[in-house]
């Protein structure tokens, strides 16, 4: 489920009110549960309200009022120690290396308890990330506390008839070939050819001013012969998101989410966020018909109604630094001169652009998309009507 809100995802927000699109608060109630191995039963231990808009805080029906009020105190604890920190106490860079701290070694520099890190803080970040907790935890640390920074306390809004509907109106009037695989993007002379197959199998090419490539960065370099290299720096992690109806994946916690929905006051959706030692689904859904982003457990094949391959790309300090280098800004009446610079291939460099939720600085999420082609149109010269006045 793509969310909003009006902290972190800016220019998203923008861009929706100028072309019109609807959108309204999202509330989430989110219920953890937990097993160390594939056939054991799943326990839920904690259920949480997004930016805590249920007050009083939500219990579980099989938690005592006493564990239930302890749990609340060292939550509360560890949560606004570590927005404190997000706030306060800046990720370091290494002096000798230049590179960025990482998650796993500020969690720890903060001491930021680890039973609070492993069963709470993993859990629901990797829920946003969508990746392993390993993965997570390699993380540049910037990126997480300015996500956090963004998103302290604002509410979450989802669009009013789902992503499909922006699809629409961002793809109006665009020419659009399916079922067209591009095989290669090289330069000739001043322009760019694209070759594809289509679905007979047959080859074309055809010569561009400009090239943009909206895809992974493990596709950029496949494509594209320059940035071959650099785009092996950056890691992707393939998963799946599910269709399913099959209930037995939230069994054991489905006392609690029917009493959790019955008792919820407006549109909230409930979110099942299952763990095991190593990673996280997500699954949430309505009436019989549950969606799982990356499953850790198995589904009965039976009970699936349609299955696709994701790719997620991920973060990490030495990724960070290739993708800041390759949208970098170059000053035009720069007289600096650093010849290991120069050999950087930069985002335009050809008539090659690359845009996408990892072409920017931050979270791989939506905002960066729109960033990153807000920063190619400037280049090309295209006015960007949801700026004006800002």
């Amino acid at each position: 489920m793509r969310v909003l809100d009006n902290g972190f995802h800016v220019q998203l927000k923008r861009m929706y009110d100028f072309l019109g699109i609807g959108y309204t608060r999202q509330k989430f109630i989110y219920l953890l549960s937990k097993s160390s191995a594939d056939n054991e039963k799943r326990r839920p231990y904690f259920l949480h309200s997004s930016s805590n808009h249920q007050v009083p805080p939500l219990r579980l029906r099989s938690q005592g009022y006493v564990e239930w009020v302890m749990q609340m105190i060292y939550l509360a604890t560890c949560y606004f120690w570590f927005a404190f920190c997000c706030f306060y106490v800046k990720p370091k860079t290494d002096p000798i290396s230049n590179e960025d701290e990482t998650l796993r070694t500020y969690l720890e520099r903060i001491r930021l308890p680890q039973r609070y890190v492993k069963d709470y803080f993993l859990p629901l970040m990797s829920g946003v990330t969508t990746c392993p907790h390993d993965a997570l935890l390699d993380f540049p640390a910037i990126d997480i506390t300015g996500y956090a920074r963004g998103t302290y306390r604002q509410p979450h809004y989802a669009v009013l008839g789902g992503v499909q509907v922006v699809e629409k109106k961002v793809a109006k009037n665009l020419t659009v070939n399916l079922r067209a695989t591009v095989t290669l993007v090289k330069n000739i002379g001043a322009r760019s050819q694209v070759t594809w197959v289509d679905f007979d199998g047959e080859s074309h090419s055809a010569d561009f001013d400009h090239v943009i490539m909206a895809v992974t960065p493990n596709v950029v370099g496949a494509l594209y012969g320059p940035l071959r290299e650099a785009m092996k720096v950056i890691p992707v992690f393939s998963g799946e998101s599910v269709v399913h109806r099959d209930q037995s994946v939230i069994a054991e916690c489905s006392e609690s989410l029917k009493r959790v929905a019955a008792k919820a006051q407006g549109d909230v959706q409930v979110v099942h966020v299952h763990s095991n030692l190593q990673s996280t689904e997500t699954a949430y859904g309505k009436a019989s018909v549950f969606v799982t982003n990356f499953p850790v457990s198995l589904i009965k094949p039976d009970q699936i109604v349609h299955r696709a391959r994701l790719n997620r790309v991920l973060r990490t300090p030495q990724s960070r630094r290739i993708i800041n280098e390759i949208f970098a800004e170059v000053k035009k009446n720069s007289t600096l001169k650093d010849p290991e610079k120069d050999q950087i291939w930069r985002n335009g460099t050809d008539n090659v652009w690359l845009v996408g939720s990892w072409c920017w600085d931050g979270m791989v999420l939506l905002e960066g998309c729109v960033v990153s082609a807000m920063r190619v149109a400037t280049s090309l010269g295209v006015d960007i009507p949801w700026m004006d006045g800002q």
